[in-house]
């Protein structure tokens, strides 16, 4: 899908094949806090790949669910997603339709 990292696909594909797939980033490019410290490494994708479920985290945060059976999908209401990563949520789930 157009406007979507490579990565995302990447990630999917290995969610397939090992149930579980972590994509960690950091949240500031650069320096960070005092000392010249880098940010620290957080959790910015997550795709669970069950027999039932598939299930797309962002930023360590639940956001969609989708029922494998039904193709019936959740989006939790307590994220507020950023315009990008609203893409990533319609990718996430036409990505999952197709398979």
């Amino acid at each position: 899908m157009l406007g979507v990292d490579n990565e995302l696909e990447q990630l999917y594909e290995e969610a397939q094949q090992n149930k579980v797939a972590i994509l960690k980033a950091r949240w500031t490019d650069g320096n960070y806090g005092c000392c010249s410290t880098r940010a620290p490494l957080v959790e910015k994708y997550r795709i669970e790949y069950t027999p039932e479920k598939r299930m797309l985290y962002l930023w360590g945060k639940l956001v969609v669910t989708i029922e494998q059976a039904t193709q019936q999908t959740e989006i939790s209401p307590e994220y507020s997603p950023s315009n990008y990563e609203k893409k990533v949520i319609a990718w996430f789930s036409e990505r999952v339709k197709q398979s």
